[in-house]
């Protein structure tokens, strides 16, 4: 079982990771233009409908629209 202590502790680790990788983004959108990560994040997305909608396919989860 965990202490109070240890999950404040979790808490504040997840909080600092947090900022951490908030500021990683807003460093990577500043430095790359915005044609660049926009097509990045649509392969991201398009990625992910294709894997929910073969998900849905195999009834896993409800199909996406």
């Amino acid at each position: 079982m965990i202490s109070s202590s240890e999950l404040e502790d979790d808490i504040e680790q997840n909080i600092e990771d947090r900022q951490s990788f908030i500021k990683q983004w807003a460093a990577y959108i500043r430095e790359h233009d915005d044609e660049e990560w926009s097509r990045q994040q649509n392969k991201l997305i398009n990625s992910q409908i294709k894997r929910a909608n073969e998900l849905a396919k195999d009834g896993e989860i409800d199909p996406t629209e």
